[in-house]
């Protein structure tokens, strides 16, 4: 829809030819496809998205509240929008601090119930103690891997089998999140550490991800949904005049649908969706330098084009069918 059809969009209300659902979510598109033109660049579209959703009452207002007299409905949409993302804004942030406010009271009935308990069983010390117990298991250190990612000190092993089984921990910890318990033995063997270490490793390693999943979920959902708009428009004008305005009218929303598709799928392809460890993160994870994960990751590129198995042991032959 240009900007002349986004200004008749109260007209065509009036006149009955919209309806005023039709009218309100043909000014959101407007609005969520321009973020330029309503300085709404800041947001991200799925920032973008909630905050439209959420606007639809005001929207409402605004088509009933319009008066051509005033302007265009562009101009008025635009000196609009600022107050309205501001109230919104404010909601947000009162709602981030209300759940932080959540979580601290939980955290504080927790301890005086541990407390508690300690001083019915064997006294307010040792309660105390289960207390600071739980916090240091909780705030526990990172492992630390300096020593097994330094230089090859057993010097009977060939410097090759060492570059290659570290680069295979590395790799295997760069797909944390896809590696299953039931593989950490098969890794265990290969590389030469414990199973325990591994394991506490990768759990690390996934909790770290976890907000990044979670982004990554909304976007699919929003991919998806995009999708099935696709399919749905698609079918519908197959059905309709060609020559038709509804024609026309479903030929822009099926494009605007497959334009959000295909961003969606271009946002899941990129680094910042990739459920995978950013080398500074894996390298603060193992308490090690970030360059010590380069050099292991670039050693496994140099394998793989010069058409090199990465394992070379018997004992990775499970490793790599896992």
């Amino acid at each position: 829809m240009e900007d002349c059809e986004l200004d008749l969009i109260p007209e065509l209300w009036k006149q009955g030819k919209l309806s005023e659902e039709e009218a309100v979510m043909k000014m959101l598109e407007q609005v969520y496809i321009n973020p330029g033109r309503f300085n709404l660049l800041d947001m991200d579209e799925d920032e973008r998205s909630d905050f439209l959703l959420s606007a639809i009452p005001k929207f409402k207002g605004i088509l009933e509240r319009y008066n051509k007299r005033l302007g265009p409905l562009g101009a008025y949409l635009f000196y609009s929008l600022p107050g309205i993302r501001l109230s919104w804004s404010r909601k947000m942030d009162e709602e981030t601090a209300s759940k932080r406010a959540t979580k601290r009271n939980l955290r504080s009935i927790y301890e005086i119930e541990v407390e508690k308990n300690g001083r019915l069983g064997q006294g307010r010390e040792d309660g105390a103690l289960k207390v600071r117990d739980a916090r240091a298991e909780k705030f526990e250190e990172p492992l630390i891997f300096k020593r097994v990612f330094g230089r090859r000190k057993n010097l009977l092993e060939p410097k090759e089998v060492f570059y290659k089984k570290r680069a295979a921990f590395v790799l295997a910890l760069k797909s944390a999140w896809y590696i299953d318990d039931s593989s950490l033995g098969k890794i265990s063997g290969y590389c030469g550490f414990s199973e325990e270490r591994i394991f506490k490793t990768m759990r690390k390693i996934k909790e770290s991800l976890l907000e990044r999943s979670e982004k990554r979920a909304k976007v699919e959902a929003s991919r998806d949904r995009a999708w099935g708009f696709v399919c749905k428009y698609r079918e519908m004008l197959s059905r309709t005049d060609p020559s038709s305005s509804k024609f026309l009218l479903l030929k822009r929303k099926l494009d605007y649908q497959i334009h959000s598709w295909k961003n969606k799928n271009k946002l899941l392809q990129s680094c910042q969706m990739t459920l995978a460890p950013k080398n500074k993160d894996l390298a603060k994870i193992l308490k090690i330098k970030p360059y010590r994960i380069s050099v292991f990751l670039n050693y496994a590129k140099k394998l793989e084009k010069s058409g090199e198995q990465l394992l070379c042991a018997d004992e990775g032959e499970d490793f790599a069918k896992s």
